[in-house]
């Protein structure tokens, strides 16, 4: 019996949920592969009772088959009904007034300003008809008016539901987010601008509001969006450079509420509850309700969602004198949120979190353990172990999705994850007192350490350190998930056969990556491509023909913005060459800043008739790597691989024969493309993009690694 009390149910129960959720989402053949999943599972677990005939272990080998096949039953439960829940809301009309409440705006400041051409709409109403769910908005008409979040408006255009179908983990978190709809405005100026009628605040948006108000009346600009953005995970409002500096030192995890907030709070209240005299039931309730309000604030997002229950467990367990178990804490917080919305699975965000705090479980004990044998501080080695066994499972998902990583990240998390853990508690407790009349300086004293950190990361962003770039697919993230459970202290078989196992499994993985990134040691040309405003760029490093930055459409300060973040990823000091066909009279001293700021030796260009300067053709930069440019577009051809850069829609019916497609705007996709980028794409029948910029390595003309998502 006491090994059955000691089986973990909960992570068992997870994996069979895991399994069922797959075979509904990602196979039509989902009925013969889970019979056939709960077979091999029962006749392995048969099979090791009548190998060893034991009643504890045969007990155990019971009780795993039926958690396993209550896991599977309960993915396969909510899978369904949130595939059929979206299948009932099939809606498609066309030119129909639209009534909603903008409830995120994707603003970059702290006034709450829609200034993106996509946000997302809730309370929606068609033609007088309310519509259950989110909808992602796109319109032109956006970025020039002056609207916010709460804004309740009306205008005239479309609605389609989404597909169920999981292309990429930015259309698996909108599922998870309830976002199943896609609306346009028809931008025809016969139509009609969108229309304010109202404005509609909740109590959690109000709460915000005065906040961001409190943090810009009394905190400079750039600390406010930091602060704000670390107490709510709201990125949006950092500048984008900031942002940058942060995913550079692999501290973005600041901006995101995660574990190590809601932890940090919940320490701090219980410190002070402690100093009150609470009794421990007492502390109990106050802690889980002010957590619950706090999720409230943050939307629920699974980060928050999963730390809070893994709070609450801990503390019941301590109040019924129970023992704690942190994987299972952890298994239970993911089996409810992939309960409510099995797309999570998919999510960045939700693998992030889980993949992060099971890194903790597996190595942070034996990481500090080691560290303090050799005489490191406690303190340090607490840090330490955190930083390196979340990052340890983090690191293929990461280079997966981004592409390549800095090594920075360990040091720049050993200085300012320590010291945020800090600050921040003193910052969330002080917040409510800063309200009071004439308490307003407490927030500009709070605000002094934030304003230091940003200056750290900034510092740490601008060292040349290592950058790790490797080729993972989701098959080798799970090996690689495997083979660490496998040497950690998890992992319960015999010392010889744990050690078989394990060797085995890390030679594996070291195998299938060494496979996948054989190709990129003979590389011949690495391009980033990016959109820049109303036009379009790419920063080539070739092989044999130097590097070289190349901008179509409209150049503006968005367009600087752009190159410089691809160089700094790239880690590139200075180019060889920039490339633009023309510009106008007006462009023509930014277009020399540009030339100046990314070091360039030689630019090619052909000037307009109406700029007072030397004229020249442009020309092709060797045979294996050129440029073509007119008026309308820009080809870059690298070997066998083609690129297509345009500004706006301009010139985008050439596009079909390009392999890599980057425009700002398209209404409809290109056939021939693969690989496409478009930060404000909306399509007429798919309602698919790819935000922010992307990478890609090509040899021998073919593409042969990218750090996005495929659209073929």
């Amino acid at each position: 019996m006491k090994k059955i009390a000691n089986f973990r149910a909960f992570p068992t129960i997870l994996t069979g949920m895991i399994v069922g959720i797959s075979f509904i989402i990602l196979t039509d053949l989902w009925l013969p592969v889970t019979i056939a999943a709960i077979a091999g599972v029962i006749a392995v677990a048969s099979f090791a009772v009548m190998c060893v005939k034991r009643r504890g272990i045969a007990k155990s080998a019971l009780a795993f088959c039926v958690c396993f096949v209550v896991g599977v039953g309960a993915g396969l439960l909510a899978a369904f009904y949130a595939e059929s829940s979206i299948e009932k809301k099939e809606i498609f009309a066309d030119n129909v007034t639209i009534t909603a409440k903008i409830e995120v705006g994707n603003s970059t400041d702290l006034s709450g300003k829609a200034d993106s051409y996509r946000v997302i709409l809730t309370d929606i109403v068609v033609d007088g008809e309310e519509v259950d769910g989110k909808a992602e908005f796109t319109s032109m008409q956006l970025e020039s008016g002056d609207y916010k979040e709460g804004d309740v408006i009306r205008f005239v255009g479309s609605i389609k539901t989404l597909s169920s179908d999981i292309t990429t983990p930015y259309k698996a978190t909108s599922l998870a987010d309830g976002v199943i709809y896609s609306i346009t405005c028809e931008d025809d100026e016969n139509v009609g601008e969108i229309e304010i009628v109202g404005q509609s605040l909740d109590f959690f948006d109000k709460i915000k509001k005065a906040v961001a108000a409190k943090l810009s009346a009394n905190v400079p600009d750039g600390t406010a969006r930091f602060m704000y953005a670390m107490l709510f995970g709201d990125s949006s409002v950092v500048e984008y450079s900031v942002r940058g500096d942060f995913s550079d030192t692999g501290t973005a995890h600041l901006l995101a509420v995660s574990g190590l907030h809601v932890g940090m709070i919940a320490g701090a209240l219980t410190f002070l509850l402690k100093k009150l005299r609470l009794n421990a039931v007492a502390r109990s309730i106050v802690v889980t309700a002010f957590l619950i309000f706090f999720c409230a604030l943050c939307g629920f997002s699974p980060s928050t969602v999963r730390a809070t229950l893994m709070v609450v467990i801990c503390m019941a367990a301590g109040l019924f004198g129970l023992r704690y178990d942190a994987l299972s804490g952890m298994s239970f917080a993911a089996t409810i949120l992939l309960f409510v919305s099995p797309y999570n699975l998919y999510s960045l965000g939700f693998l992030m979190s889980f993949i992060a705090v099971y890194g903790l479980i597996l190595f942070a004990k034996p990481i500090k353990a080691a560290l303090v044998r050799i005489h490191c501080p406690s303190w340090l080695a607490s840090a330490l172990s955190a930083t390196v066994s979340a990052n340890i499972t983090l690191l293929p998902i990461m280079i997966y999705v981004f592409g390549d990583v800095s090594l920075i990240f360990v040091l720049a998390n050993c200085i300012i994850v320590p010291l945020a853990g800090v600050f921040f508690p003193i910052y969330a407790l002080a917040l409510p007192f800063s309200f009071i009349p004439y308490f307003g300086g407490l927030m500009t004293a709070a605000a002094i350490p934030f304003t230091g950190m940003t200056y750290l990361i900034k510092f740490f962003a601008g060292i040349d350190f290592p950058t790790v770039y490797f080729n993972f697919t989701w098959a080798t993230i799970v090996l690689w998930l495997v083979a660490a459970t496998a040497v950690s202290t998890l992992c319960l078989i015999p010392s010889m056969a744990k050690k078989i196992i394990a060797s085995v499994l890390v030679i594996s993985f070291v195998a299938a990556v060494a496979i996948q990134n054989a190709g990129m040691l003979s590389a011949e040309n690495k391009v980033t491509c990016f959109v820049c405003g109303d036009g379009a760029g790419a920063l080539i490093e070739s092989e044999d023909e130097g590097d070289f930055i190349v901008f179509a459409g409209e150049i503006d300060e968005s367009a600087l913005e752009a190159a410089a973040e691809a160089m700094k990823d790239s880690r590139l000091r200075k180019v060889d060459f920039v490339v633009k066909y023309e510009f106008t009279q007006q462009e023509a001293e930014l277009y020399d800043e540009y030339a100046e700021t990314f070091g360039a030796e030689t630019v090619y260009t052909l000037y307009t008739p109406s700029v007072n300067a030397n004229t020249s053709s442009l020309i092709m930069l060797s045979a294996r790597a050129s440029v073509v440019c007119t008026a309308m577009y820009t080809a870059v051809f690298l070997g066998g691989t083609d690129l297509f850069l345009s500004g706006g829609e301009r010139g985008i019916q050439y596009a079909d024969s390009y392999d890599v497609v980057a425009a700002p705007v398209l209404s409809e996709k290109p056939q021939g493309a693969q690989y496409l980028l478009s930060d404000r794409a909306y399509y007429a029948e798919e309602q698919d993009c790819l935000p922010s910029s992307f990478t890609f390595w090509t040899e021998d003309g073919k593409i042969i690694k990218i750090n996005k998502w495929r659209f073929a």
